[in-house]
């Protein structure tokens, strides 16, 4: 059991430790698109305008 909880924690940790990704935006800004898949070099974020994803370039500061 003590095993499982490690596993979850290290998981919850990695995942917390990723900036940026699956944030919640209100809209999608200038700079990025929205599409149903970004590619390996954008970063994604949900947002209430688009209906799959909001694609933002790397180099995009969060706020």
């Amino acid at each position: 059991m003590r095993f499982l909880y490690l596993v979850f924690s290290i998981f919850l940790l990695v995942s917390l430790a990723t900036p940026g990704y699956g944030q919640v935006l209100k809209y999608c800004p200038k700079m990025g698109y929205c599409s149903t898949k970004c590619s390996k070099v954008e970063i994604w974020a949900r947002s209430s305008d688009c209906k799959g994803h909001c694609c933002l370039p790397a180099s995009w500061k969060w706020k």
